[in-house]
């Protein structure tokens, strides 16, 4: 049996769309199940919650392998080491974890990287047999940071490259560790071919969406009132803003890496076809 965590969310929901109709049993534990969009025969769907460690040792009964992974919440860490106490009482042999890049337990300055980081160190000290997948920026994200009626993307990105991913390549390298005992103790950095100016991400969004796209550069401050107005907890918005920053100033640096392609069997996606896939998304966006 096969854990799948998070399984609502973007990499979590491509994890389950990889393993669905395979041979492999697959459990999926989600807070509501009415909102698990992938199904089929071989995918059980269980409720529980981070927070709640009787329906984790409920829904750890008789895994072999789970991938870990939770919402973006100033209580991550502490969530997902309550599942890390769990997976030792239950013995689960190996875990596959949702990670970021740059996460490190000792950071100082960029809270969600150390988060990140300390549930790496939680997994480890726990005996846990891990695999850390520590994921670029998500495409997908474009979705949510919107482009404006005007066709216009801001925020406080400057003009340093960004690494990327697509959350369903970060999915497919998820089900290839959960299904291959091979790729335990790996840690792997996880990025699209390019790395990508936001100006770079508007000239070629412009090109497939056939619709004039630029982006406009604007300060943290700006960025923090945006977010205010959507409604973004204090805690997340300022974690949010160190997280950019640290890339933007180049305060973390990522180089493209081959892991996608030497685990998967192929490239990983680019903006391009990421853009191609989610056009009407785009459209309704705008």
């Amino acid at each position: 049996m096969l854990l799948v965590t998070g399984a609502t969310g973007k990499v979590g929901s491509a994890v389950l769309a990889e393993l669905a109709n395979r041979s492999h049993r697959v459990r999926a534990l989600v807070r509501d199940p009415a909102k698990l969009t992938v199904k089929a025969p071989n995918i059980e769907v269980v409720s529980g919650d981070f927070a709640d460690p009787s329906s984790l040792d409920a829904a750890l009964v008789g895994v072999e392998a789970a991938f870990l992974a939770s919402a973006f919440d100033p209580k991550m860490s502490e969530l997902q080491m309550n599942f890390a106490e769990a997976s030792k009482r239950a013995k689960i042999p190996r875990v596959v974890l949702l990670s970021g890049v740059g996460a490190n337990a000792r950071q100082c300055c960029v809270r969600t990287l150390r988060w990140h980081g300390q549930v790496e160190s939680s997994l480890q000290a726990a005996g846990i047999e891990t695999t850390s997948l520590r994921a670029a920026f998500f495409f997908q994200n474009l979705l949510k940071l919107g482009i404006t009626k005007d066709g216009i993307i801001a925020g406080p990105f400057r003009n340093i490259k960004w690494p990327w991913i697509d959350a369903r390549d970060v999915g497919a390298v998820a089900a290839a560790a959960l299904t291959d005992a091979k790729h335990i103790g790996q840690t792997y950095t996880l990025t699209a071919p390019d790395l990508l100016s936001y100006h770079e991400v508007a000239e070629r969004l412009t090109a497939v969406l056939q619709t004039p796209i630029r982006y406009l550069d604007i300060s943290a401050n700006e960025a923090r009132g945006r977010l205010r107005l959507e409604g973004g907890s204090p805690v997340l918005i300022e974690a949010k803003l160190e997280l950019w920053d640290a890339f933007a100033s180049g305060y973390i640096k990522v180089e493209p890496s081959q892991i996608v392609k030497e685990i998967v069997g192929r490239e990983p996606r680019s903006l391009e076809d990421f853009a191609r896939d989610y056009r009407s998304r785009f459209q309704r966006a705008a």
